[in-house]
């Protein structure tokens, strides 16, 4: 029987009974014993054992020899139990951490337990396992010592049979979210593949085989979660007051999706991968999935994040905290391994930040290898279940962290992280900022890039593995709101537009957005002058914007101290214009008539592509080629007959565009490419270039041309723009010295320049049908 009531004695059982009840205080051991003797069946014989079954370490909680219980019968009936709690007033959209305070959980203390029968906050009734008789439990037992399983004796597997047994009866009680895995050490280092790894690394190292299974040992408590109900709950109270503390408490997310997922997760092993925005991400992430009653996932996470206190809260709510370098190690790698391989086999899902740090541009950063390598390593063997990682999109539509990250992006150090941080962290979040989007990818199966067969998992197939993930995460990124406001903005530069202005560039981008099936938030989807004036009075309190309502009319801009900021929530959907922004810079470059005009507009749209490469994640290059023809093809239908006509013609089709979107799109990241080539040509020559100076006198350089406007916005001086424009120079040898150096970098700052002026080009050309059909529209209304 499963479901919790009063009655825990088993159903059309003629054997003697020997219940192993699962205790976490003496007040439940009275309570059990209570129910037990108040529903015995007359002339039944029976024991009770008492046992810690959640918790080895309270060891005053056992009482009752188990062997000696079972030795008075030839054969006996074992039954696990255990008290289920339930507050008698259940909130509809998840606990909270004033329950803690009260007593309203799934999960109380002895004192709150004590209380309730005062209160009558709480109920109890008893959750039954499925019991076993004496000899199956000895079949079994002999079975899991022929494989390799080692235990102490057979009480201790009997123990451990009956806490999987009382935990799957709780999971029908309770709910998936209370799925947490016991016994950590056991399941993992007994383990036959963990022992043969150590024996192979005894053979190889000649080190003492104690000594290496002492060193796994502490490796395994260093890294493993160590999961309870109560500490799921706090996390999941924790996650929901820093989600709605600022923010809209209805997050955007699709049902369905839920569904989906739940689905998955009990067919297959799953990994999901986060976007990395804010620290509130992981906590997020364990409410949403306690509210949605999935099973809690266990979040990597860096080993200086075990903070006292913190630290301890983060491991009981499935925090696995790993060394940020282990690859020589060979008993840490072997724990590891077995360790996610057990949680896979059992059905318990990771989850870690794709990007491996928080994104300080707004944009998906480049996945880390590291964690998707090990993880798909542990799964590459023939009889491993196929395991699907799954990228989960968080957006914002305002980040607590903006200012942080302004700072960072101008030259400024990060704050050292502690738990004192970490509450004034919390108590910051109770200004507005918006509505919080989370969207599932389709997931990606690892089967589709490694050889089970194969325990070696390339490198290639890796890269290949987190680009895919990349482009799928990206794709469920919807565009925002905010998103679309800052695009406009920004592209304005630090010049004010009133609303009209603003509303006619967005309805643009929307017309584009559907022409191209964007994915969109719910409120773009349901776009209206309202929630266009509700989220610029938004982003104005934030100062994230300027609104002057002094004048005639309304009129908004981004201020000179806040172009990162602004380009923070402006990149989260560059995603979707890139390919047809490179479109349009492209046509720029085409000079030639017929076939050649196409094919130099091809190699145009590969040179801006490669050297995009570090910003954004594009396609093979006769994939990325195809989407390229795809867009403009949708855009400008006749594209192809009026390009091999030649140059004038092809200025014809960019005039057609609407909106324009080059100079909006690529405009701040290939000026601040010009800022690093400009710096580094004032370089000398005679020694190398080191990046870290290199981008502090780019910083300087950037903004004295922001004031000189000859940067169109702030946005470009951003240490994080530099640091992939000094990838693309050192992929060019442009830091070290050579004989011909000078005449190098020269020929990488003319190629920008050349670039840029088409950029300028473009937003001219922009600006232009602007002014026409202003002016269109006044002499309308003039003889109207």
């Amino acid at each position: 029987m499963t479901e919790t009531n009063k009655n825990p004695w088993p159903i059309n059982v003629n054997q003697a009974i020997v219940f192993i009840a699962d205790c976490s205080n003496k007040h439940e051991m009275k309570l059990i014993s209570s129910y037990i003797e108040k529903y015995q069946p007359a002339g039944s014989a029976y024991e009770v054992v008492y046992r810690p079954l959640r918790n080895s370490r309270q060891q005053k909680l056992r009482k009752g020899d188990l062997c000696l219980a079972v030795s008075k019968y030839e054969d006996c009936f074992l039954v696990p139990v255990r008290l289920n709690w339930v507050p008698k007033q259940k909130r509809h959209d998840g606990i909270e951490l004033i329950d803690f305070i009260s007593g309203r959980t799934t999960n109380p203390n002895r004192l709150h337990q004590l209380a309730s029968r005062l209160t009558g906050g709480l109920d109890n009734g008893v959750v039954v396992g499925e019991g076993a008789s004496l000899s199956r439990l000895r079949s079994e037992f002999a079975k899991k010592q022929e494989q390799g399983f080692q235990y102490a004796d057979l009480g201790a597997f009997v123990e451990r049979s009956a806490l999987l047994a009382l935990e799957k009866a709780q999971r029908n009680v309770s709910g998936a979210r209370y799925r947490i895995p016991h016994l950590i050490n056991d399941e993992v280092l007994n383990r036959p593949a963990m022992r043969a790894a150590l024996e192979t690394i005894q053979k190889n190292s000649n080190k003492p085989l104690a000594a290496l299974e002492k060193y796994a040992h502490q490796c395994l408590v260093e890294m493993a979660a160590t999961p309870t109900p109560m500490g799921n709950d706090l996390a999941a109270a924790l996650g929901k007051y820093m989600s709605t503390r600022g923010f809209d408490p209805n997050i955007d997310i699709d049902p369905q999706e839920i569904e989906r997922i739940r689905k998955l997760l009990k067919e297959k092993p799953v990994a999901f991968l986060f976007t990395h925005k804010s620290h509130i991400d992981g906590f997020l992430l364990l409410w949403l999935f306690h509210k949605h009653n999935l099973p809690p996932a266990h979040i990597f996470g860096g080993i200086n994040m075990s903070l006292p206190g913190l630290g301890t809260l983060l491991r009981s709510s499935g925090a696995i905290f790993i060394r940020r370098s282990f690859s020589k190690d060979e008993v840490y790698k072997s724990v590891f391994k077995n360790y996610i391989d057990y949680l896979g086999e059992k059905r318990f899902p990771v989850m870690w930040a794709l990007e491996g740090t928080r994104s300080r541009i707004g944009k998906l950063m480049p996945p880390r290898y590291g964690l998707i390598n090990y993880v798909a390593s542990a799964y590459a063997r023939d009889d491993a279940q196929d395991l699907v990682m799954m990228p989960i999109s968080i957006c914002y539509d305002q980040v607590p962290e903006i200012a942080d990250y302004d700072a960072l992006q101008g030259g400024g150090s990060k704050r050292p992280e502690s738990a004192s941080w970490f509450m004034e962290y919390i108590n910051s979040l109770k200004k507005p900022h918006g509505k919080i989007h989370v969207s599932f990818g389709e997931g990606v199966p690892i089967s589709r890039y490694i050889d089970q067969s194969n325990p070696v998992v390339e490198p290639r197939a890796i890269q290949k593995l987190a680009f895919d993930l990349a482009v799928d995460v990206n794709r469920a990124t919807p565009v925002t709101v905010n998103g679309l406001i800052c695009y406009v903005l920004l592209e304005n530069g630090h010049r004010a537009i009133n609303f009209k202005e603003l509303s006619e560039a967005i309805a643009s981008l929307l017309t584009l957005s559907k022409l191209l099936d964007f994915n969109v938030s719910n409120e773009v989807e349901n776009f209206s002058e309202a929630t266009l004036r509700q989220y610029l009075q938004q982003l104005g309190e934030t100062g994230v914007i300027n609104v002057v309502n002094d004048g005639i009319e309304s009129i908004y801009m981004i201020p000179h101290d806040s172009g990162r900021k602004a380009a923070y929530y402006r990149n989260g959907i560059l995603h979707f214009l890139t390919t047809s922004a490179i479109a349009e810079l492209a046509l720029l470059g085409v000079r030639s008539e017929g076939k050649e005009a196409i094919t130099e507009f091809h190699n145009e749209a590969l040179r801006i592509r490669d050297l995009l490469k570090y910003e954004f994640f594009f396609e093979g290059s006769e994939d990325f080629i195809q989407s390229l023809e795809q867009e403009m093809t949708l855009r400008v239908p006749k594209w192809k007959s009026l390009i091999v006509k030649g140059e004038d013609a092809t200025r014809q089709i960019i005039k057609n565009f609407d909106p324009l979107i080059g100079h909006g799109t690529l405009r701040p990241f290939i000026e601040a490419y010009l800022l690093i080539a400009r710096t580094l040509r004032m370089e000398a020559a005679a020694r190398n270039s080191e990046p870290k100076a290199l981008i502090e006198r780019a910083l300087t350089l950037g903004k004295q041309r922001v004031l000189q406007q000859r940067i169109h916005c702030e946005e470009s001086v951003s240490s994080v723009y530099f640091e992939n424009a000094i990838k693309i120079a050192e992929s060019l040898n442009l830091l070290e010295v050579s004989e011909d150096i000078i005449e190098r970098r020269q020929q990488w700052l003319n190629e920008l320049r050349y670039l840029t002026a088409n950029i300028r080009v473009l937003a001219s050309v922009s600006d232009a049908k602007r002014l026409s059909e202003r002016a269109r529209l006044d002499e309308t209304l003039a003889y109207s």
